[in-house]
């Protein structure tokens, strides 16, 4: 069993399922998203800066949420929001959709070359002419 300190509070904890923050601030961070989430429930398409200032949740918490797809960019301000390889307008995540399936092609691969190499790596043969 391991023990962290979390790095919010300073808190000793134990991270439970690749937690990285302790129980009490992770139910702190959700309470916060929830008051964000309710907020925009009531007041579609209401910028960034009024909702942090409405709710009290700093504009970087909100752009996290974002990128970890918990909220999403009113259409039309999509500009907003930028995919982290290429730069193409987003809604909500990290990446396009295109570079979404490349990222996670890369990963497979990597994920398969990595089993490979586990069972002893590539076979080889003597190559024919």
């Amino acid at each position: 069993m391991s023990i962290k300190n979390c790095p919010k509070c300073k808190k000793i904890f134990s991270p439970v399922g690749g937690s990285l923050i302790c129980r009490e601030c992770m139910k702190l961070e959700e309470e916060e998203f929830e008051k964000v989430r309710n907020y925009l429930r009531d007041n579609r398409g209401a910028d960034i800066n009024k909702v942090a200032e409405e709710t009290e949740v700093s504009t970087k918490k909100i752009l996290k949420y974002l990128r970890e797809g918990r909220l999403e960019v009113s259409e039309g301000m999509a500009e907003f929001l930028k995919c982290e390889k290429c730069g193409i307008s987003i809604r909500s995540g990290q990446y396009c959709r295109a570079c979404s399936k490349k990222v996670s092609k890369n990963l497979s691969s990597l994920l398969i070359s990595k089993e490979e190499n586990k069972s002893g790596g590539a076979k080889m043969h003597i190559r024919r002419n």
